[in-house]
């Protein structure tokens, strides 16, 4: 009933649209019992024009009459476009997409693009209006913004962004603003937010009144000031304020509000008002008799000292006590020096000798006095007279003060004495700083200055992942300040978009267009459905009945249902924790019990025995129950019935726990160690866990080294708490159990990783609560083991969950000699007798026959029913029937031999190349949709010649097929597939060839080499470090040798973006002197200024950017002889391949296209620089794959098998006298 209703409106809605009223199918005028003529109605029975009324339009009412009672009617009329709003145009636009999934954003970008070429009558501001105002960001974690000044350049920039996948935005960030002090000069006073910003022209006026009221101040236009007067601090700290307050007015009247805020210097007056302490008249009379003071005070100098601990230079300037200090703690490496202008210059000539070869940095700063030093003596008295009374009032937004580090409070912001302090005292930025990142999660500095002056030391002070943006760039207002409000929208930020608009709305259009990524969500539907058909109903959020005994539970885990476990992550891998699997048996055990027990009775127990890897792909775990006498037994399984964990639950059970209660006052008089949550959380991830912000809910914890105990408090976030009591025990609050023995453990087995092996006993004695307590007791520790127990408690000291005997096994201890991150693939021999199974007799088998001769020789050995399908050139693949004629050869074999891989390659034409690639990759998908449709349950195995690192000494398809069946054995798992690799076509390799066939199963080895007679196996192991014996103790001497040379050009394809860029800047920061980048595209304005301020840092390279489709063997032959152009004289050294291209899919909608656009950038683009720089001697030729070839991934198959082929060109390459060096990133 209400889909009638539903497809009433559509039907309406398409009639409004197109200006038609259609018939109504079943009505005549002859039949009818209606008397339209007095009732005044009309029943279309052909079709007719809808003609529009000139004031409403086209209006239309739609009934609803719903079977169970409920009416609706709806009324619809045409909106009418309206006509265009005035032209006011801002300098650049923002566009904004956002959508649920990364695959949905990039059909998104894709189709935005694609419109912007059809729709002719589109405005570059309509656009921007409606994707910021007319659609919905706020529910969305995939998001993209664009900065642009027109549809041509957003349109290039769509289709760039829509080929690479986007990451998800974490939580909303939380911003802090960092008002910049003295010392930044002013140019200009943005004139284009001037003239397009009335809230910022307003609040500049506003302010220039109020300086006026002191003294004649004209602030407004800047550029009618001489650079003397910028100079002056009675003006150009009260320009600075105006500019700081009216920017940050702007950004909080767009909805861009920060938790906090921070004032480096005369900053903090703009930060105190803004956060609310100080009234706008009260920080102006601040500023004004402070800089007014300030400009008597006499001559001075600051320097900046970086690159150096504080502390060292602190230790330099003991000979000059009372003629130079330091002014300003900027980070733990950077601080100003501020004194005379004869001993600021001669620590200036002290410190640039004695640190000569540390790189140090030193910059005299544009300012006319020595600020925060004794010269300020003079005016503190007067200052502090001059500025009272002040007003106190009562601030919304913390203010970190950089006089004390700390957080500051209404009363101090309303004395004299303070900014009369604040003039004098050192700058304590460095404290401040950490602490307005303390406690906090995903903050964001936003730095409130004319340029960048503060970013280098915020990241200095937290770490270089710190998120530090700009507000402002004097030459490029709106560019910095339009690219601060999308790089916030990409975060997760959620500005005012109306208010963002204010006096710039525009007429909405069409685009952009939400895409859906149409996902297969049907297994997931029949799993519920069919639990429902049974009518099991476990009304829990994780859990549902299989069959109606209450005895099989399943559990679906993907990211839509169980999206927290993905934040559970160890070395980069996500993993169910443990205590998901204590929820999964004991609210199994808690719905399949008859009669119903309390859960404060019931005790379980559990061990963990393997691992479960998480994937894009959902994936079901079942709980099969045991019911005993007293107890019921669990196990939670994978869907191939691999164990997970197994326990136990008791029921019914009285005094189940030793103490009801805790002293927690008298354990924290204990516990007077405190390990901070920022320590704790370090430690965690020196071990390798990696935790989102969903699993870091522990506060700071108190220990006791003595008794091994520790207790901690938690303040349950927002996201757990919405369902906590739906749970048991909820998996994130018992996690953050077990995250807390890392403080026992790094006491004990530190730099060892643990792992929870078991639960001995488990007792919810209450539900737990959004705020309570952690205590945890050392009980047990013995070798690579240790058992703790411990609580939840609450407020009061109640137990509300009693844990014991938790037992952490830890890692053996790795190998000195292992790498940590550095793998590689190794051979091992292995003899015939060392084989899993023997089948013992001839396989019928499905060949695809090579012309080498190889199947040939095979025919004794298989059964003589056996097809063999012959290779007749790749040209066959372009018919449309070639599926079904696939189909056709599949049927009831017991193996599958693909042997067309073994086919040469014509390496000469890159083109050729990639288009034979891709048909034999199409070819050997075809075969497996094939089998996969037939669900057949024969083993394919995929023989290749001469691809192997010591054997392969020419290119062929099997360089594809290697990634290609990686990923196809992940794909497709119902299937087994093996590699097999012969290094010559002997008799003798082709008998053990036929031995391994005939005798053993395919799932034995996944991967074989066959040489002379003898079978290796592939292995992935660590890199070993080669060991190195000491002879003496003698220090020695290592000469610092530079990884690029100066006069040498290193080329790197795909430089732009990505790794490519990060390898651009790695060559540059180690000596690279000459580096060109190829790119189909000319780089940004944006990128353009990148690599200046590349060049700029490292003054010895030179960055050239050259536009070339490394694919295009022509593109390659002009770029190279520009490069050489460019850098006369110098030799190419080095080729970096990072170019790529995706188009992920699942085998049965991959088409031969698909293979052509991933291999094109790979393979062609590696052999166009493989010809081009063959006869260099190259100290490098680094191509960047993935590690999806060696692992394999869901819907890449195309992609492994682009990569595979760059692995195992590396090693011809390297065979053939060559560098060569394949890095699978992952």
């Amino acid at each position: 009933e209400s889909a009638a209703g539903a497809a009433g409106l559509i039907k309406v809605l398409l009639m409004m649209h197109h200006g038609k009223i259609v018939p109504s199918l079943h009505y005549s005028k002859e039949m009818s019992s209606i008397d339209t003529e007095k009732l005044n109605l009309a029943v279309a029975t052909a079709v007719e024009p809808w003609e529009e009324s000139s004031e409403y339009g086209r209006v239309a009412g739609i009934n609803c009459f719903g079977f169970g009672g409920t009416n609706a009617h709806v009324v619809v009329r045409q909106m009418k476009q309206p006509g265009p709003l005035p032209g006011f145009k801002k300098p650049l636009e923002l566009v904004l997409l956002s959508a649920a999934s990364p695959r949905s954003l990039q059909m998104t970008m894709a189709d935005t693009a694609e419109q912007l070429s059809t729709r002719s009558s589109i405005t570059l501001p309509s656009l921007a209006y409606t994707s910021a105002c007319r659609r919905s960001h706020a529910s969305y974690r995939y998001r993209k913004a664009f900065v642009t000044n027109s549809l041509q350049h957003l349109q290039q920039e769509l289709k760039l962004a829509a080929s690479t996948e986007p990451a998800m935005s974490k939580a909303e960030p939380q911003l802090v603003f960092v008002f910049c002090g003295n010392g930044v000069t002013l140019k200009e006073f943005s004139e284009a937010l001037l003239s397009s910003e009335p809230v910022f022209r307003d609040k500049c006026k506003e302010i220039e009144d109020l300086f006026q009221q002191h003294a004649a101040i004209s602030l407004l236009p800047a550029r009618n000031h001489s650079p003397k007067d910028l100079l002056n601090p009675e003006f150009s700290q009260p320009l600075l304020f105006a500019l700081q307050v009216a920017v940050a007015s702007l950004l909080k009247h767009w909805g861009i509000k920060p938790v906090a805020v921070v004032g480096h210097s005369v900053g903090e007056v703009a930060a105190a008002h803004i956060a609310g302490y100080l009234s706008l008249a009260d920080a102006v009379k601040v500023i004004y008799h402070r800089s007014r003071l300030q400009a008597k005070t006499p001559s001075g100098r600051m320097l900046v000292v970086g690159n150096i601990p504080v502390e060292e230079i602190a230790e330099r300037l003991h000979p000059y006590s009372g003629k130079v200090c330091i002014a300003a703690f900027n980070s733990p490496i950077s601080c100003t020096l501020s004194g005379s202008v004869e001993a600021v210059e001669a620590v200036q000539r002290e410190l640039a000798e004695a640190f000569r070869q540390r790189n140090i940095f030193l910059h005299v700063l544009n300012v006319p006095a020595a600020y925060h030093s004794p010269s300020m003596d003079m005016i503190l008295g007067e200052l502090e007279k001059q500025i009272e009374p002040l007003e106190k009032q009562k601030g919304g937004i913390e203010v970190i003060s950089t006089l004390t580090g700390a957080a500051a409070s209404e009363n101090d912001f309303a004395r004299g004495k303070f900014w009369a302090q604040h003039t004098r005292e050192p700058v304590a930025f460095t404290r401040a700083i950490q602490t307005a990142a303390g406690g906090r999660e995903n903050v964001v500095f936003v730095e409130i200055s004319p340029h960048r002056a503060l970013q280098r030391s915020i990241k200095e002070t937290l770490g270089k992942g710190t998120k530090v943006l700009s507000s402002l760039q004097t030459d490029a207002e709106y560019q910095t300040l339009f690219s601060l409000v999308g790089n916030l929208f990409e975060q997760g930020f959620n500005p005012n978009w109306q208010h963002f608009y204010d006096g710039y709305q525009s007429v909405p259009v069409a685009i952009p267009r939400y895409q859906f990524d149409r996902q297969k969500l049907m297994n997931c539907l029949d799993i519920h459905q069919q639990a429902n058909q049974r009518g099991v109903n476990a009304s829990h959020p994780l859990i549902y009945g299989i069959n109606s005994d209450n005895l099989d539970f399943g559990c679906l885990v993907s990211q839509e249902t169980t999206p927290y476990l993905y934040e559970h992550k160890n070395n980069g891998v996500a993993l169910v924790p443990g205590a998901f699997y204590v929820e999964l048996g004991l609210a199994s055990v808690m719905s399949s019990s008859e009669p119903k027990v309390p859960l404060s009775t019931c005790q379980l127990s559990i061990s963990f025995s393997a691992p479960c890897v998480l994937t894009q792909n959902s994936q079901v775990l079942s709980i099969k129950l045991s019911p005993q006498k007293a107890m019921t037994t669990f196990e939670v399984l994978s869907s191939s019935n691999a164990v997970y964990a197994a326990g136990q639950v008791a029921k019914g059970l009285e005094e189940v726990v030793e103490e009801s209660s805790i002293s927690f006052q008298a354990i924290y008089r204990r516990c007077k160690s405190v390990i901070s949550r920022e320590e704790l959380y370090e430690a965690l991830s020196q071990v390798g866990f990696q935790y989102g912000s969903v699993f870091r809910q522990l506060s700071d914890v108190h220990y006791c080294q003595e008794l091994k105990e520790a207790i901690t408090s938690i303040k349950v976030n927002e996201e757990t708490a919405r369902d906590m009591y739906s749970y048991c025990i909820h998996p994130v609050l018992l996690d953050c159990f077990l995250q807390m023995t890392a403080v026992l453990t790094s006491r004990t087995l530190h730099s060892r990783a643990g792992f929870p092996s078991g639960i001995g006993s488990l007792v919810v004695l209450r539900p737990l609560q959004e705020e309570m307590m952690i205590y945890m007791r050392m009980s047990k520790s013995t070798g690579n083991c240790l058992e703790v127990c411990g609580c939840f408690v609450d407020k009061h000291g109640s137990v509300l969950a009693e844990l014991k005997r938790v037992a952490i096994t830890f890692m053996k201890e790795s190998s000195s000699r292992d790498n940590e991150f550095l793998f590689e693939n190794k051979w091992k021999e292995v003899s015939l007798s060392q084989t899993i199974g023997h089948l013992g007799f001839k396989p019928r088998v499905l060949v695809f026959a090579d012309k080498l001769g190889i199947a040939e020789q095979l025919k004794k050995y298989l059964h003589p029913t056996s097809r063999y399908v012959m290779y007749e050139g790749w040209e066959c693949l372009v018919e449309d029937d070639t599926q079904n004629k696939m189909r056709a050869e599949v049927k009831d074999y017991d193996e599958v031999l693909f042997l067309w891989g073994i086919q040469k390659v014509n390496e000469d034409s890159p083109g050729k190349a990639v288009d034979q690639l891709a048909k034999c990759c199409e070819a050997y998908r075809q075969v497996v949709v094939a089998l996969r449709e037939k669900r057949s349950r024969c083993s394919v195995r995929v023989i290749t010649y001469r691809t192997t690192e010591r054997y392969v000494d020419h290119v062929n398809c099997g360089f594809a097929l290697y990634g290609m069946t990686r990923t196809c054995i992940v794909e497709v798992p119902e299937i087994t597939f093996q590699l097999i690799d012969l290094s010559s076509s002997t008799s003798l390799d082709i008998s053990v060839l036929a031995d391994v066939l005939v005798k053993y199963k395919g799932g034995d080895y996944p991967e074989v080499c066959i040489s002379q007679g003898r079978i290796y196996v592939a292995e992935i192991r660590r890199t070993p470090f080669k060991d190195i014996s000491v002879l003496s103790d003698i220090p020695l001497y290592e000469p610092q040798k530079q990884l690029f040379k100066q006069n040498a050009v290193y080329v790197v394809a795909g430089g732009l973006t990505g790794l490519g860029f990060e390898t651009v800047k790695f060559i540059a920061e180690n000596g690279g002197g000459c580096i060109a980048i190829l790119s189909r595209r000319i780089p940004s304005s944006e990128k353009q200024e990148e690599l200046r301020a590349l060049q700029q840092q490292y003054k010895g390279s030179k960055v050239v950017s050259v536009q070339c489709d490394v694919a295009s063997t022509s593109d390659v032959k002009k770029a190279f002889q520009s490069i050489a152009n460019t850098f006369v004289g110098s030799p190419i050294k080095g080729v970096f391949q990072s170019a790529v291209a995706l188009h992920d899919g699942h085998l049965e909608v991959l088409k031969l296209a698909d293979f052509h656009k991933v291999l094109s950038p790979k393979v062609a683009g590696t052999l166009n620089l493989h010809w081009a720089t063959k006869d260099q001697e190259l100290d490098y030729f680094v191509c960047y794959s993935s590690v999806t070839s060696f692992l394999g991934n869901t819907t890449q198959t195309n992609y492994a098998a682009a990569n595979s082929f760059l692995d195992v060109f590396c090693l011809y390459r390297r065979n053939c006298g060559l560098s060569g060096q394949a890095i699978n990133w992952g």
